[in-house]
């Protein structure tokens, strides 16, 4: 199976080859809650370093939506066309809406690799964050549609711990790595870690990176 776009209710929308015409899912920037970001456990693991944050695997914009919403500047990348059709329809969606372009301003969307796209796209960024597909649970209750569409979309992520080799050769002095509680660290043992209700953050700083004139 693979996944088609489809313009429903004036949106580009995204649905799997087997669902029904006109089913298709669209993004709202607007519906994601960004009340009470200083706690929020992504923020938290960003940090408060000088430079923009590069979110290396956009997806469906949520991550670069809350750090845009908590002031930081994003470049985000997407490599999969779908996905970053879909997303790039939200942002302009977001900066025609009054109450939604400060945040849609802040986000720079390319579609990109980012094993290829990270050296140029990471000059002058405080962080890196890196969010692969999550790897499947033994026992789980079904993913929600979203999760399953870009699952579908993009696999398993196999090149995923490639991925994060290539932000730890960059000179940007944090990396982060979104994982669910269960799984073992893409890469090595991180120097620490955010938990949240649902995710993990998975943090390598680079103190020698961290004080740049």
């Amino acid at each position: 199976m693979g996944v088609i776009l489809e313009i429903v209710d004036g949106r580009l929308a995204m649905r799997s080859d087997a669902d029904a015409p006109s089913s298709g899912m669209s993004i709202d920037l607007g519906s994601i809650d960004v009340r009470a970001l200083g706690g929020h456990p992504l923020v938290r693991a960003v940090g408060k370093g000088a430079g923009h944050v590069v979110d290396a695997t956009a997806g469906l914009g949520g991550d670069a939506w809350i750090l845009a919403a908590s002031g930081r500047t994003v470049v985000a990348l997407e490599r999969h066309p779908s996905i970053h059709a879909v997303l790039e329809d939200a942002l302009m969606r977001a900066r025609r809406t009054p109450a939604l372009a400060p945040v849609a301003a802040r986000i720079t969307l390319s579609q990109a690799d980012a094993r290829h796209a990270l050296a140029e796209a990471a000059g002058g960024a405080w962080a890196i964050l890196v969010d692969p597909m999550f790897p499947p649970k033994a026992k789980s209750a079904l993913a929600p549609r979203d999760i399953r569409l870009v699952k579908e979309a993009v696999g398993d992520d196999a090149d995923a711990a490639n991925l994060l080799a290539v932000a730890l050769a960059t000179t940007v002095p944090r990396i982060i790595v979104k994982r669910p509680h269960e799984a073992p660290p893409l890469g090595d043992e991180p120097h620490h870690v955010i938990e949240s209700r649902l995710v993990r953050y998975d943090i390598y700083d680079r103190p020698h990176l961290m004080h740049r004139p």
